[in-house]
């Protein structure tokens, strides 16, 4: 198929649109023990996110894959049939059946002749599973409030704590921290590849100051950003929810306890919270 001759998709305007979040999981990605582990840990820290994996349909299967299935670390239970490579762009399928020979557009047709067929299978952490990993992660966070207890480095004055869908308001929030002078801990940046994500996630909460909490109505309820607050919560760190088109009311009654501020006045927090740190700091100079 030439450039010329790719299909155009037509021009449909949907009765509704829905947002979801997904990753695209093909068999080259999956080459490595490390590669599988790496999937499961997104699997486990990313439960608003679906994950499918696409693989043709009699093709052969990842091994790592395979036996993560066979542990029952990984179901694979939810497969889905007609779908095919999406002519223009890369890691992306399209699904289109056959209706006795009829299509709804001409393109795909011609989708379809190229071929092959893929199938679209649903990954998921087993029960099992996600039980040992909750598991080794409290134990985790109860190694790091001991460690906390005998010293604490405070490497960071603010460790934020957001949803991955509110992460532009959260690069935001960091960038203020900067110009102000202050150190901040932002997981998308300050993660990187190879690292194990809960242990840095781990110490840089030991090693922060305070946590702030952007409040929105994803986070408040993401196992994760739950788990960092608890966590905040049990070392003693100052917590300070910053509410994202998220009222009062709906905090748990933990942090409602606690005095927020709206996202749209951060600038005062930062005032505030920057000029009381730099006092502290010259204290400790003296």
């Amino acid at each position: 198929m030439t450039k010329e001759n790719i299909p155009v998709f037509p021009n449909i305007i949907p009765s509704s649109i829905k947002e979801s979040v997904f990753r695209i999981i093909e068999p080259d990605d999956i080459q490595t023990e490390q590669d599988l582990q790496h999937l499961i840990s997104l699997l486990f820290h990313e439960p608003e996110c679906n994950f499918y994996y696409f693989v043709e349909k009699d093709g052969k299967q990842n091994s790592f894959l395979s036996a993560a299935k066979d542990r029952k670390d990984i179901l694979m239970n939810e497969v889905e049939f007609f779908y095919y490579k999406h002519p223009k762009f890369d890691r992306d399928y399209i699904h289109i059946e056959n209706r006795n020979g009829k299509y709804n557009f001409e393109w795909e047709k011609e989708v379809v002749d190229r071929g092959p067929m893929y199938l679209r299978i649903r990954l998921q952490l087993s029960e099992r599973k996600k039980r040992e990993l909750e598991i080794l992660q409290k134990v985790k966070i109860e190694d790091a409030i001991r460690e906390h207890r005998k010293e604490s480095l405070n490497k960071y004055d603010v460790f934020l704590s957001y949803a991955s869908v509110d992460r532009q308001e959260a690069i935001t929030l960091c960038n203020a921290i900067l110009e102000a002078g202050g150190k901040a801990f932002v997981a998308e940046k300050d993660i990187r590849p190879g690292d194990d994500f809960a242990d840095k996630i781990r110490i840089a909460l030991c090693n922060s100051r305070e946590l702030w909490l952007l409040v929105s109505p994803q986070s408040i309820k993401s196992d994760w950003v739950i788990s960092e607050w608890g966590a905040a919560w049990a070392l003693e760190k100052k917590i300070i929810p910053i509410l994202h088109r998220c009222a009062h009311d709906s905090l748990p009654d933990r942090l409602r306890r606690l005095q927020c501020i709206d996202y749209y006045k951060y600038p005062e927090l930062i005032k505030h919270t920057f000029a009381r740190l730099e006092e502290s700091h010259k204290n400790k100079s003296k």
